[in-house]
C-alpha cells in the first residue's frame, strides 16, 4: 500500500512539475520568440521630395488699412438743417454741397449789417469833407473812420457765417453713414457723416526692433486682406517711425498702396509681406512632413535598404532626422539646418512611425 501511494505522488508531482514549466517557463519563451521574429506589415505612407528653391527675404507682419486723408464732417456754427444733398455711400468731388443750414435770420441780420455799415460810409466821407477845411476835429474824423471799420467787420463777419452753414466737401472722397436728419438742429461740432480719401491708401504695421536697419523707404511691401481671397496688392513703403516703442520694443511702419477700384478699405485687417532683399536659395518641404516636439523639430526620411521584397519591389525604411527650420511661405517651411534638396520625406502617416520601419508609398490618397 504505501509502495503504491509512493508511486502516486511521485506522478502527481512530475504532472504538476510539467504543468509548472509548460506555463512558466516554456510557453513565455514561445511568446517572446514568436513576436521577436514577426515580421510587422509595411506602412502605408504619402511622401514628397525637399526642394530646392529661391526665396524673397522676407519680413512679415500683421497690418491695418488707413485712409490717407479721413475726416468727420462736422459744422463749425449752430443752426438747423434745411437741405442734405448727399446719400450715404456717395462719391463726392472737393467743394460738392453736403449740407445746407437755415440762414434766414443770418441773411435778415446781414442786411441790418449793411444798412449800418452804408451809414458809418456816408458819415466817413462827410466828416473827411469837413476835416479838409478844418471844419471837425481830427478826432472825431477817426471816431468816424472807426465806425466805418467796425460796422465793415460785422458785415464780413456775417457773411462768413452764413457761408459756413453751407457745408462742402474739402476733398475728393467716398461719403460713409449719414448721421443727422432734415429738421435737426446742430451745434457746432455735431458729427454729419465721415469722409474718406481711397484712390490710394495706407497700410499701418509694426515690426520688432532688430529689424530696423534692413528696413528703408521705397523698398516694395505685398499684402492680402480676407475680403479677397488670393488677391495681393503691391505698394512702396513711404514712411519708417524715427522711434522705436519703448515698451513693445516695437517700430511703425507706414505703405502706400495705388487703390483705383476702392478694394482696400480703412480699418480693413492685412497680411503683410514686406521684401527687404534679394532672392535666396533654399532648401523646402511640405509643412505637413514637421514633426514639431519640445524635444526638437523632426521629419521622417525614407530609405531604400537596396532589397526586394516578395513582390519584387524594393525594400524601404524611414529613419527620424531632426532639423532646424525657418518661415512658412505657402504651406512650404524652409530647411535651415538637417536636409537636402532631393531627400524623401513623409508627408502622411507618421504616427504609425518608428525608427526602422518598413513603408509602403502610395501618393494618391492623402493620408491621416
Amino acid at each position: 500500500m504505501a509502495k503504491r501511494m509512493t508511486i502516486m505522488v511521485i506522478i502527481l508531482a512530475i504532472v504538476v512539475g510539467g504543468i509548472v514549466w509548460f506555463f512558466a517557463f516554456f510557453k513565455p519563451k514561445m511568446i517572446n520568440n514568436f513576436f521577436a521574429h514577426m515580421t510587422l506589415p509595411p506602412a502605408t505612407v504619402a511622401t514628397a521630395q525637399a526642394k530646392q528653391a529661391e526665396w524673397q527675404s522676407l519680413r512679415t507682419a500683421i497690418g491695418t488699412i488707413a485712409a490717407t486723408q479721413q475726416i468727420t464732417v462736422t459744422t463749425e456754427v449752430a443752426g438747423k438743417v434745411q437741405k442734405i444733398s448727399f446719400h450715404s455711400g456717395d462719391p463726392v468731388k472737393q467743394g460738392t454741397v453736403l449740407v445746407q443750414l437755415d440762414t434766414d435770420v443770418d441773411k435778415a441780420d446781414l442786411k441790418g449789417f449793411e444798412a449800418s455799415a452804408e451809414l458809418a460810409r456816408a458819415n466817413f466821407k462827410r466828416d473827411q469833407k469837413l476835416l479838409a477845411r478844418r471844419a471837425t476835429s481830427t478826432t472825431d474824423f477817426e471816431t468816424t473812420q472807426a465806425q466805418l471799420r467796425n460796422a465793415e467787420a460785422k458785415v464780413e463777419s456775417q457773411k462768413a457765417v452764413i457761408s459756413k452753414k453751407t457745408i462742402t466737401a474739402p476733398f475728393n472722397g467716398t461719403l460713409g453713414i449719414r448721421q443727422i436728419s432734415i429738421g435737426e438742429y446742430l451745434q457746432p461740432g455735431t458729427p454729419i457723416v465721415s469722409l474718406q480719401a481711397l484712390d490710394k491708401v495706407y497700410v499701418n504695421f509694426n515690426l520688432p526692433e532688430q529689424d530696423f536697419s534692413a528696413v528703408k523707404t521705397g523698398q516694395t511691401v505685398n499684402v492680402s486682406v480676407p475680403a479677397f481671397p488670393g488677391r495681393i496688392f503691391s505698394g512702396t513703403v513711404t514712411a519708417v517711425d524715427a522711434r522705436v516703442d519703448e515698451n513693445t520694443r516695437n517700430f511703425t511702419v507706414q505703405g502706400t498702396f495705388e487703390n483705383p477700384d476702392h478694394a482696400l478699405r480703412p480699418g480693413m485687417f492685412a497680411d503683410v509681406s514686406l521684401i527687404t532683399g534679394a532672392p535666396m536659395a533654399v532648401v523646402t518641404v511640405p509643412e505637413s512632413a514637421i514633426d514639431a516636439k519640445l524635444y526638437g523639430t523632426s521629419v521622417f526620411v525614407v530609405t531604400d535598404t537596396g532589397k526586394k521584397d516578395a513582390q519584387g519591389k524594393p525594400v524601404l525604411t524611414v529613419e527620424r532626422q531632426y532639423v532646424e527650420t525657418g518661415d512658412t511661405r505657402a504651406h512650404e517651411v524652409r530647411i535651415t539646418k538637417g536636409l537636402k534638396a532631393g531627400t524623401t520625406v513623409v508627408t502622411a502617416g507618421q504616427l504609425k512611425l518608428q525608427n526602422g520601419s518598413h513603408v509602403v508609398i502610395n501618393n494618391d490618397v492623402q493620408l491621416q
